[in-house]
């Protein structure tokens, strides 16, 4: 039912980025509806008393309603309110000021002077009041003046009475409705403004360490290549060279991983989310093969027990990064004294979910550090290579996925990562 109104009001297929913009059409679409069964309720009576002039401007009144509805579906949804509110206030004046008071239509006027102020926004407030001062003003002199456009109805007690609890049953709980979205608006502003104190919080927190690790991770490469070069100066044996060569090598490219771990880093934060399909197999192959050659690969096998055709529906290239770090990892932290060492990925699905588990007998993790290593800048011990941000991407970029992970790991045994994402994403 949600969903018919939802389309009904706004078109179907149509998305509107802001969540108070889309209440606030919604409310006001759901004024218009609601206006339209009234008026046509009004019209079928007046059609059996034969009140012809009435009769007119119901029609007139119908036919508006209903064109702002139409500028709704048009996103015009500023010019639909414009037209809208102002229409409501004429024919509840032209109803109100030629019937008895005894029928309660003037207890509309309140619905639509509250329904002003909440489908209008902040900057618009000045539209919402004079739009009050309008209902006020009809209602004033509908009230308490004899002044009517139309002739005067007269009915009988029955149907007076019958029209006021009718009036009150309906004007009351839009009136309700009304209050509830200006509730609910900033309710949901208020838990945005702290749920932003949160990231603004954790962000300050993980810039203070960033420039501070930055600062160490970034110069201590170029500082360690700038001795080397010093000490390979006085050198022309070209095997001490080499050697020179490949210590230079070794420290220009952590120094390239670590700006890709920032670069990773920072294109998680702003990226938007884009559900693709990904097959699982063909990117694990693609990131060992690109891996697979380095030194510390070396006698690694690596098992892929994932089927050929395993695709899901999520970010192929946040799944990368998660896969690349986890990986790159698992062979930096393999056990040397290891005969048969290995590094195995398999999988576990349901309809909306999708696991998969990077396992590995390599060093292992103590069961005191585990909670730290998800940690930005976090360092197992002072010889480690890494920089620290692989795996803190990895639990940043699951997050923004909705995703999990969890680590099982003993010391000299091995350690298994698992992750876990929806297997689709809205």
């Amino acid at each position: 039912m949600k969903k018919l109104i939802r389309d009904l009001i706004i078109g179907k297929g149509v998305y509107i980025q802001s969540r108070t913009e889309f209440r606030q059409v919604m409310l006001s679409g759901q004024y218009a509806i609601i206006a339209m069964i009234v008026i046509a309720y009004y019209l079928l009576m007046e059609f059996s008393f034969g009140f012809i002039e009435s009769q007119l401007v119901f029609c007139t009144a119908l036919g508006l309603i209903f064109y702002s509805l139409v500028l709704h579906r048009q996103e015009k949804h500023c010019v639909a309110n414009y037209f809208f509110f102002p229409t409501l206030n004429v024919l509840l004046y032209l109803v109100v000021s030629s019937e008895s008071s005894s029928t309660g239509a003037a207890v509309y006027f309140i619905p639509v002077s509250l329904g002003a102020f909440a489908v209008f926004n902040y900057q618009q407030r000045s539209t919402a009041i004079l739009l009050s001062i309008l209902s006020f003003a009809l209602y004033s002199l509908s009230t308490f003046t004899h002044f009517s456009l139309l002739p005067f109805r007269n009915y009988e007690e029955s149907y007076a009475q019958m029209n006021a609890i009718i009036n009150f049953g309906l004007a009351f709980p839009v009136s309700l409705m009304t209050v509830y979205l200006l509730i609910s608006i900033n309710h949901y502003s208020s838990a945005q403004l702290v749920e932003s104190n949160k990231q603004l919080t954790k962000l300050n927190e993980e810039l203070d360490r960033f420039v501070y690790s930055t600062s160490h991770d970034l110069r201590a490469p170029l500082l360690s290549v700038l001795g080397i070069l010093n000490i390979a100066e006085g050198y022309k044996n070209k095997e001490e060279l080499q050697q020179y060569h490949r210590l230079i090598q070794t420290r220009v490219l952590a120094l390239e991983k670590f700006i890709k771990d920032i670069t990773d880093y920072s294109r998680n934060s702003r990226l938007e989310i884009v559900s693709e399909r990904v097959n699982i197999a063909t990117m694990t192959e693609e990131i060992w093969e690109s891996l697979r050659h380095s030194d510390d690969a070396r006698g690694i096998e690596f098992i892929i027990d994932l089927p050929k055709d395993l695709a899901v529906m999520n970010d192929g290239k946040r799944l990368r990064i998660v896969l690349s770090n986890l990986i790159s990892n698992a062979i930096r932290y393999h056990d040397q004294r290891k005969e048969n060492k290995y590094i195995k990925i398999y999988h576990h699905t349901t309809g909306s979910s999708f696991s998969l588990h990077i396992a590995d007998n390599g060093q292992g993790i103590a069961p005191e550090v585990h909670s730290k290593v998800f940690d930005m800048f976090y360092r197992g011990n002072e010889s480690s290579q890494g920089s620290g941000l692989g795996l803190y991407i990895v639990k940043e970029t699951l997050e923004k996925l909705s995703g999990t992970i969890q680590l099982s790991s003993t010391p000299k045994i091995g350690s298994t990562f698992s992750i876990s994402v929806p297997n689709r994403l809205f």
